[in-house]
């Protein structure tokens, strides 16, 4: 297995269209990281420039300690597992596994033990003689993840390998890269914009928007500690909400004040806001860490607003409550237990431990 590097890395099509600028990432050798971040954000484009794929405009990329700016595809030593399978529709599930070990002038055995071994990893010994059209989409997807698995390469590029799937099939064939990392101990790359396949799979998260890359960080880092609004709101689902209002300071301490709610500050955030006191900022904070006051113990009266619910949603385990200020809609996710109402006036009360702030300009986290 390898690492890969990429040193400031660009990739700017004509028209001076920047798709990837200025990407620096390094990934050891048998970690597991995604790429994750909206269509268009460039993750696919870094792959593909890792892969040879696409060239790059500026920049470094190593494979194993080897420069392989100029090398070709095949060279790299890499595997490639596409969205859309790419399987020969006229060849059997095997020809299909073993097509580029013949291209490579495998012996006839080692090709067979290759396949055989691949198939079993996956589960899909009983589909060799099977042609793609006879199969599913969650075992094509198999059948092109062993084709990547027959050659042993240094590193396995995913690129949104399980878009054509449905909801449950999605989950099953996730837990199984997963398993199937962890059973290789190999190195793999793997782009989505799927931020739960990005939270449940990946050591560690690469967040992209146009062409830049936000945080690098393991998965529950970038949920608790993001370095920037965009993450913090892209990763959490439901996303986190965002309110927009100043610093206020009241008595003896500091107010986030809306408009039409105010809420003091911790205290151990005070320092860090201090300096944004009169000026625009953005309040965050996540859709767990909001409560209903008459189901919290000893309420802080401090961290509580009143809020009118719009819409429920009912997830089973949980509820979903749309409500509004009046200038801000946001979400809370509270107990099934729970009794709400459309149109009911909400008392709730934040837990400030657990919140975030942005400078509103740059959106970069202050707190």
């Amino acid at each position: 297995m390898a690492n890969v590097v990429l040193e400031n890395v660009y990739k700017i099509y004509p028209g001076d269209v920047v798709a990837v600028n200025d990407a620096n990432l390094e990934i050891e050798d048998q970690e597991f990281v995604v790429l994750v971040g909206p269509s268009g954000c460039g993750k696919s484009t870094t792959l593909r420039m890792i892969a040879g794929l696409e060239e790059i405009s500026k920049g470094s990329i190593y494979i194993d300690g080897k420069k392989v700016n100029d090398v070709p595809p095949k060279n790299r030593d890499i595997a490639m597992v596409f969205q859309n399978y790419a399987l020969y529709p006229h060849m059997s599930v095997y020809k299909n596994m073993a097509f580029g070990l013949k291209l490579r002038r495998f012996p006839k055995d080692e090709i067979e033990k290759r396949v055989r071994e691949a198939a079993e990893i996956l589960g899909i010994e009983m589909l060799l003689h099977r042609k793609p059209k006879e199969l599913s989409g969650g075992q094509r997807q198999r059948v092109a993840v062993g084709r990547a698995i027959v050659r042993k390469p240094k590193a396995f590029l995913f690129d949104e390998p399980l878009s054509n799937l449905d909801a449950k099939m999605r989950v099953q064939m996730r837990t199984e890269i997963s398993k199937l990392h962890t059973r290789l101990s190999s190195t793999m790359i793997y782009v989505t914009h799927d931020q739960v396949e990005a939270m449940t799979m990946g050591d560690r998260i690469v967040v992209m928007k146009d062409g830049l890359i936000q945080q690098v960080a393991p998965p529950l880092k970038l949920y608790d500690q993001p370095a920037n609004q965009f993450v913090a709101g892209f990763i959490g689902s439901p996303p986190m909400n965002f309110f927009n209002g100043s610093i206020v300071s009241k008595g003896d301490g500091l107010w986030f004040d809306e408009g039409g709610f105010s809420i003091r500050v911790g205290t151990d955030q005070e320092s860090k806001l201090a300096p944004y006191a009169g000026k625009p900022i953005v309040f965050g904070i996540r859709p767990e860490d909001i409560a209903d006051v008459l189901y919290v113990t000893n309420p802080n009266p401090d961290h509580q607003m009143t809020a009118k619910i719009e819409v429920l949603e009912p997830m089973g385990s949980e509820i979903y409550l749309y409500l509004t200020t009046g200038k801000h809609t946001f979400i809370a996710r509270v107990g099934a237990s729970e009794n709400a109402d459309v149109n009911q006036d909400l008392n709730l009360v934040f837990d400030m431990k657990k919140s975030h702030f942005f400078d509103h300009d740059s959106g970069e986290t202050i707190v």
